[in-house]
């Protein structure tokens, strides 16, 4: 390799690890506001602000929030949670499967239905998610506009609700009886 071939990948190395800082800033930045923004939703709620910043007890808050109690939010965790397991386990034998010298295939046969049932927890969990959004965003008076553009730009239009001053708290509306 020459001496010029040399400083062009070097140049390059420092671009992309530039281009990686960035990217990693922008999503700081944007996750520092996700933060804040859902702080005051909860505020406006009633609920200390310091819940949205933990993980999954903020599922279970914003469940008891958009509800009224927490059984949306302990089912979307599951839903979430058997979604991971499935998968897991399905590329877990997929791996086995594949390496070595082939003895082992048949085990790839498992790991189908395995599959097939993280594709169908997957549309589960979208399902939830937008109906989660929806009546999170709908508890706080918003109307349907507002509650199906949550659906799909939920980060958005929660930075939207919780700076402006004429959104308010208005609690549950409780769609489906099984959440009340």
């Amino acid at each position: 390799m020459s001496t010029n071939e040399g400083m062009a990948l070097a140049g390059l190395g420092i671009f992309f690890i530039i281009l990686i800082g960035i990217a990693f800033l922008v999503a700081l930045v944007m996750l520092v506001i996700n933060f804040v923004s859902m702080w005051k939703l909860f505020e406006k709620a009633g609920e200390d602000g310091w819940k949205a910043i933990i993980p999954i007890y903020n599922t279970i808050i914003m469940s008891k929030i958009a509800t009224g109690n927490y059984k949306l939010g302990i089912a979307s965790l599951c839903t979430s949670a058997a979604y991971s397991l499935c998968m897991g386990v399905a590329n877990t034998i997929n791996a086995i499967a594949t390496s070595g010298d082939g003895s082992l295939a048949i085990l790839s046969i498992i790991s189908l239905p395995l599959s097939l049932l993280s594709m169908v927890l997957s549309i589960g969990m979208a399902v939830l998610t937008g109906y989660f959004r929806y009546i999170f965003t709908e508890s706080y008076g918003k109307e349907t506009v507002w509650c199906v553009l949550s659906i799909f730009f939920g980060p958005i239009i929660y930075i939207v609700m919780a700076f402006d001053g004429k959104t308010s708290y208005v609690g549950p509306k409780n769609h489906i009886k099984w959440f009340e």
